[in-house]
């Protein structure tokens, strides 16, 4: 499933010990290796059990059966030939050290004792008879090779002079707090999950009505949600996994992509290249950017090494990846997709981690919204600043998008909406939001005139027509 490389033990912040001496050595340490990961995923099961109990006895039995995750499959014993499905690993390349391995089966207890509160305060109360799995059967490949062809997308529009928001519908159906807005490639889907809860959702944006029945998981929450570009799949990406779902019924579509050796690795964050033929995973925790065949789910070449990425975003043109840590430490990153090399910094004098990116249409520009109220524009190639900056937005700036014809952008913040040329970077409208509710994330639909908000902690997504 992955052609990764093996790292050299200690590679990726983990140290390096000394081995064990005599003829037994290494046979003798593998073994412990295994029982110990055995011990650690045995107190991780028990956890697990304990979380249903606490959710069934507080509420009751649960409308839907638990979704957990396939197991990982068992460490092989010592000096046993690979199976076919095993990753390879160089020849002459050390093994996995010790301390990833149980590091690795520790991380997984840890989150399943995190995960107890989390799971009696969301699932419990969830009554949706959606009955969607947020498991993908392992080996399966349920609609061939993807086309890579990407998707008609809507023709370009300008955002009207004195623009006014009409409110078109309000989708209701989440009972947790909303986390994430994706739009489809051609702006006929909007895809939805929960910030806290495993449950993703597709809302046709022609009827504004579900698509299919919620995608549901006991323990996979999906924080990162990203359509292909032949809009026929949608990605969902999380600590340990990144999992591919049909635009249409949410079915498993096409096998998932799993790390369970390596506490390292996490798929928080997940982006499709425009032509379509490979995606970009990252997370948090994560000290590399890694590229898939979107075909064939395999590792293309090797990683970017970084700090971790908890955004990634493609320009139009599919030259330049950027990406940015959460904690804004590492400030934003600009790489050469094929060269697979970094390509010079922009300035880290004031992100503090980046809310928003944005490519222009042409991919001339970057624009970056950190924690400060200003948007500011970066030359994605020599990472130099591109005109003023956007100032004045009340408290944070929760919105940023560029219309799709390149000539203005969008921004939101606790206030309304505003509206900037793209070329001047002068204000050009503040648009009030009928109802004043506040913006707290925006997603701008290719159609290039819908827009779907979210409030503050909230469980519906408002849908507007820019006209």
């Amino acid at each position: 499933m992955d052609e990764r490389e093996a790292s050299p033990e200690g590679g990726r912040g983990a140290t390096s010990g000394t081995g064990r001496t005599g003829p037994d050595g290494p046979a003798a340490e593998a073994n412990a290796d295994a029982e110990e990961l055995s011990q650690l995923r045995a107190e991780r099961d028990h956890l697990l059990a304990e979380r249903e109990r606490l959710r069934h006895e507080l509420n009751g039995p649960p409308s839907h059966p638990p979704r957990i995750p396939p197991e990982p499959p068992p460490l092989p014993p010592p000096h046993s030939p690979a199976t076919p499905d095993a990753p390879r690993q160089e020849a002459g390349a050390p093994p996995p050290s010790r301390r990833r391995l149980l590091i690795g089966a520790g991380a997984a207890v840890v989150i399943a004792a995190v995960a107890v509160p989390t799971g009696i305060a969301l699932l419990g109360s969830d009554t949706d008879d959606a009955k969607g799995t947020a498991r993908a059967k392992r080996g399966t490949h349920t609609s061939g090779n993807p086309s890579p062809a990407p998707a008609r997308t809507p023709p370009p529009v300008a955002i009207p002079a004195d623009p006014q928001l009409r409110p078109l519908a309000t989708l209701k159906g989440h009972r947790g707090d909303i986390g994430t807005l994706r739009f489809s490639p051609d702006g006929k889907t909007l895809a939805s999950s929960e910030a806290h809860d495993g449950v993703l959702r597709l809302w046709d944006m022609t009827t504004h009505k579900q698509r299919a029945k919620a995608l549901l998981s006991s323990l996979v929450v999906f924080e990162g949600v990203a359509f292909s570009p032949d809009g026929r799949t949608v990605a969902t990406g999380h600590e340990s996994r990144a999992q591919f779902w049909d635009a249409t019924t949410l079915r498993p579509h096409g096998k998932e992509i799993a790390k369970h050796e390596d506490p390292f690795l996490s798929f928080e964050t997940i982006a499709f290249s425009p032509d379509g033929t490979i995606f970009a995973t990252s997370g948090f925790i994560d000290q590399e950017i890694r590229f898939y065949d979107v075909a064939t789910h395999r590792q293309k070449a090797a990683p970017l090494e970084s700090k971790g990425a908890d955004k990634l975003v493609f320009s139009p043109d599919g030259k330049t990846l950027a990406s940015v840590d959460e904690s804004g430490m590492d400030g934003v990153r600009l790489w050469d997709v094929a060269t697979r090399t970094q390509r010079p910094q922009p300035p880290n004098d004031f992100f503090g981690g980046s809310n928003h990116m944005a490519f222009s249409p042409d991919s001339r520009a970057l624009a970056v919204a950190g924690g400060s109220t200003d948007v500011r524009f970066f030359d994605p190639l020599t990472g130099k600043e591109r005109g003023r900056p956007l100032d004045s937005h009340v408290g944070s700036v929760t919105g940023l998008a560029y219309s799709t014809d390149g000539k203005s952008v969008l921004t939101a913040d606790y206030r309304g909406l505003h509206l900037w040329d793209a070329a001047t970077h002068k204000r050009r409208a503040t648009i009030s939001v009928p109802g004043g509710p506040s913006i707290a994330q925006l997603a701008f639909s290719p159609d290039g005139r819908t827009l779907a908000t979210l409030g503050f902690q909230d469980k519906t997504i408002h849908l507007w027509r820019l006209e």
